[in-house]
């Protein structure tokens, strides 16, 4: 129930913060939906589901591009400020965002900010941060975990950016519970 709660909280209150703090509406778009569909419905797809009701869904051959051989379903999320694509992978238990383009730096940026303070009664950690040049594109991945010390089950939270301009997506944040 804390973790609900500290979901809710979270992404219920980000979208003032990101829509002045943001200087890039692209990448403070993409933090929005983020928090606001895969942190804050974390605890309940079906919810999420529902919030996407109206939404277009992909089919599934198009879906089965973000699912990459796993069940679940994806819809396109509208937004004046780019094109995103939401998955709930229903086997690996995740909730992930697609953007088609997102500057790399700016999206990084409002990650960390996003999940690297933990609500209370959580505790963020960095797991991981790497960075590599491909072909004239850097990519990064950087991702955290949400502890609380009377918990098995764990918020986590990963954000991988391209600058590459012909990948399928220039940035991914996902949102799944580990143990």
């Amino acid at each position: 129930m804390r973790l609900r709660k500290a979901a809710v909280t979270l992404g219920g209150s980000l979208l003032p913060t990101l829509a002045v703090a943001a200087p890039d509406m692209q990448a403070a778009a993409f933090m929005d939906i983020y928090a606001s569909h895969c942190i804050k419905y974390l605890h309940d797809f079906d919810g999420l589901r529902k919030q996407l009701g109206a939404a277009p869904q992909l089919s599934a051959d198009k879906a089965a591009m973000f699912l990459k051989g796993s069940s679940g379903k994806a819809w396109m999320v509208p937004s004046p400020h780019g094109q995103f694509i939401l998955v709930i992978n229903t086997e690996k238990k995740l909730c992930a965002l697609y953007a088609k383009t997102v500057p790399a730096a700016a999206a990084q940026e409002l990650f960390e900010k996003v999940v690297g303070n933990a609500p209370a009664p959580f505790r963020s950690e960095k797991k991981r941060a790497s960075s590599a040049t491909a072909n004239g594109s850097v990519n990064s991945t950087v991702a955290y975990e949400w502890i609380k010390d009377d918990s098995q089950a764990k918020p986590l939270f990963s954000l991988t950016v391209t600058t590459s301009t012909t990948s399928v997506a220039q940035g991914v944040a996902i949102a799944a519970i580990g143990h």
